[in-house]
């Protein structure tokens, strides 16, 4: 066990002596949580500590519990937020069943696909009828693939999605931070795993696999990742606004769009907070302004409906003070261009993978055409798969991606 484990902090002695411990399988002694929403907001004193530690831990709720799994933990572990500061940020862990291999499972960290910016909206939160449901599972069946297989699985929220503070949408930095921390805080829930791992997600994971597959030897040097894959990742999204910019109606069916573009800007200006500024003195309009809380309540589906962000065509999005209005742009185009996933640069020894659906209406395949020469530019050579008939909606089923992207993990963890 290393150093930064050895020692027993005095809340968690406390703990003890009160009996307050989670039975994981492992026998791993870690607290148990409260019940109910208090889980996803531990007091100040349990938040300050070493990033990638756990603070607490309770069984998965039945909803979002894998049969496949031998266990089912839904977590709260410690780490920074996108300003640096204490913080803490919910996911979950799956075990494999049957004995542990000599070295420990292998573990897969998976991130999830966009669900929205609200706490709500977190996976691990998921209730039985939410319109958000089928997002906040849809990594299900990879899930399944890997325990079956013998990969233990840990999938983050994300920061700000659950836990206290706002969620940094496609901010790179934050989206590797809460995933190594992550992967870091799984190896207190249980001994049983290997520090051998790989990053994969799908939509906002695949950018935050990209962005951890970058960052994560600087992150976590003390674990061994082995590969990082991307599937159907948010490519671009400087150029999508930017293209929808004059689209002055939405059809029912591209609903998902502006609801896109709500939280793009919301991300943003959580980076760039003088943005946020700007949003508000006019650099968005009455309609769009008025809005805006709509983020932080509603989740990606309830965004696409009529009374919500749905309802208003992006060309309606900007205020009349073009001056302003263009401030405002070139800041967001700064951001978004930061955190633009084709611009990495990878270990030379990491393999890296990328899956794209050529119907997928959401994460365009021109993009990911484009993502995959310029890493052949820079001379770095990654595995890429299109299909021909997958969707963004489901190309992580069995019949697309889960197969052939569960054997190229495994021989990346053998």
């Amino acid at each position: 066990m290393s150093g930064r484990r050895a020692q027993v902090r005095p809340w968690v002695a406390a703990l003890l002596l009160a009996g307050l411990l989670f039975p994981a399988t492992s026998g791993a002694a870690v607290p148990q949580g409260p019940a109910g929403d208090e889980f996803y907001a531990p007091p100040q004193a349990l938040v300050a500590g070493e990033s990638g530690t756990m603070v607490w831990a309770r069984p998965a709720s039945p909803i979002t519990t894998i049969s496949a799994a031998a266990s089912s933990t839904t977590v709260i572990y410690r780490s920074r937020n996108i300003y640096g500061d204490p913080s803490v940020v919910s996911g979950q862990v799956f075990l494999p069943k049957g004995d542990a291999p000599a070295g420990g499972w292998p573990v897969v960290a998976w991130s999830h696909v966009t669900t929205g910016a609200a706490d709500r909206c977190a996976p691990s939160r998921a209730t039985a009828g939410d319109p958000e449901l089928d997002r906040m599972l849809r990594g299900n069946a990879m899930a399944v693939s890997l325990l079956n297989a013998g990969v233990a699985v840990v999938r983050s929220d994300y920061e700000g999605l659950g836990t206290p503070g706002p969620h940094p949408y496609l901010i790179g930095a934050s989206l590797a931070r809460s995933t190594t921390d992550m992967v870091r805080a799984a190896h207190d829930l249980s001994p049983d795993l290997s520090r051998r791992w790989v990053a994969a997600g799908h939509s906002e994971g695949g950018v935050s696999s990209l962005f951890t597959g970058a960052r994560a030897r600087a992150l976590a040097p003390e674990f061994d990742l082995r590969g990082v894959a991307a599937v159907a990742p948010a490519l671009r999204s400087g150029l999508l606004l930017q293209t929808l910019r004059n689209l002055a109606a939405v059809p029912g069916d591209l609903a998902t769009l502006p609801a896109l573009a709500s939280i793009v800007l919301t991300g943003a200006a959580v980076e760039d907070p003088e943005l946020g500024r700007l949003f508000k003195q006019g650099a968005l309009s009455d309609r769009a302004l008025a809005l805006l809380p709509d983020t932080e309540t509603r989740c990606l589906a309830d965004l696409t409906y009529t009374d919500s962000w749905g309802g208003l065509a992006p060309k309606f999005f900007t205020g009349e003070d073009r001056a302003l209005t263009k401030t405002a742009l070139a800041r967001l185009d700064r951001v978004l261009n930061r955190n633009d996933a084709r611009n990495l640069t990878f270990p030379r020894n990491l393999p890296v993978r990328l899956d794209q659906g050529v119907v997928d209406p959401v994460t365009l395949k021109i993009f990911a055409d484009e993502f995959v020469l310029t890493q052949w530019l820079k001379g770095k050579q990654v595995t890429y798969r299109s299909y021909p008939t997958a969707t963004h909606a489901n190309i992580t089923d069995d019949r697309y991606a889960v197969r052939p992207l569960t054997a190229w993990i495994l021989s990346r963890l053998s």
